[in-house]
């Protein structure tokens, strides 16, 4: 696994994590924006190991759908 897919990774974890707590303290609206994070960086992380980078959101959504 390259270095920069595995920070891609933590960071969606982190945020995966985040989007729990928030969920736990009531806060529906602001957890999924932190799902939607650990979702996006999950599939840079999976794009950038076949070593495709982009830089706005809907480029890696059009490459990873």
């Amino acid at each position: 696994m390259k270095e920069e897919t595995r920070k891609l990774l933590e960071k969606a974890e982190r945020a995966l994590h985040a989007a729990g707590t928030l969920l736990a303290a009531g806060d529906a609206e602001f957890a999924a924006g932190r799902a939607y994070y650990a979702m996006f960086h999950t599939a840079q992380a999976l794009l950038r190991e076949r070593d495709l980078r982009f830089r706005k959101h809907g480029s890696v959504h059009a490459a990873f759908g």
